[in-house]
């Protein structure tokens, strides 16, 4: 599928999604397509999205003490299906092809370039922190709550930001000796297949259908 095609429709979602004054059963559809597509990762796919709902579960726990059910089971839908969509859609797709997708919007150089490197240093702080994470863990360290355990955790604070530093620095310097005139370059074609365009009309049919039966 289109890469461009599935981030705006998963702009367009989100928002609907959030924005809608209730949670319509037709903003099921485009999640079970896309799960039909990605049937072979689901499993995968799945166990990603539970990890993702500990700060989601932790929330509605919290409304849950205050009884505010209804409010706690909105949140909790809601959550879900934003975040099932953006993993079904893009599952497997690395920073790069996104920022082309991007581009291919023609949202503007300057916009692209900025999406590009900010989730490639994501991507590279995570890289950095799971290896400081794996050093400690070599090394015997065990969290407690000591003044030993704060320290060790504002030193890997500080180890991240000066990696960052250290990349950014040495990305500028590269880019100004290949030339780099803040562009770009791939297939920036906008290509829509028919999977694509059932995506957008399940999209359209949320937005249009919001006011339908509620779950």
């Amino acid at each position: 599928m289109n890469l461009s095609v599935l981030l705006v429709c998963f702009t367009f979602f989100s928002f609907i999604v959030s924005l809608s004054s209730d949670t319509d059963a037709i903003f099921i559809a485009p999640v079970i397509f896309l799960a039909v597509l990605n049937f072979k990762n689901l499993f995968e796919i799945l166990k990603s999205v539970l990890k993702l709902n500990i700060f989601i579960i932790l929330v509605v726990l919290s409304l849950v003490l205050y009884e505010e059910y209804a409010l706690a089971k909105l949140i909790f839908i809601r959550s879900n299906l934003i975040i099932l969509f953006g993993r079904l859609a893009f599952y497997r797709s690395d920073y790069f092809s996104i920022a082309l997708a991007v581009s291919s919007l023609n949202l503007g150089d300057k916009l692209t370039a900025i999406f590009y490197f900010s989730a490639k240093f994501t991507a590279d702080l995570k890289t950095i922190f799971l290896r400081l994470k794996k050093t400690l863990k070599v090394r015997g360290f065990e969290p407690k709550a000591s003044l030993f355990t704060y320290k060790i955790y504002a030193n890997l604070v500080a180890m991240l930001f000066l990696e960052a530093f250290y990349k950014a620095s040495m990305l500028e310097k590269t880019f100004v000796c290949r030339g780099f005139d803040g562009k770009l370059y791939g297939d920036k074609s906008l290509k829509i297949g028919a999977k694509d365009a059932v995506i957008i009309a399940l999209t359209a049919c949320c937005y249009i259908f919001s006011l339908g039966v509620t779950i």
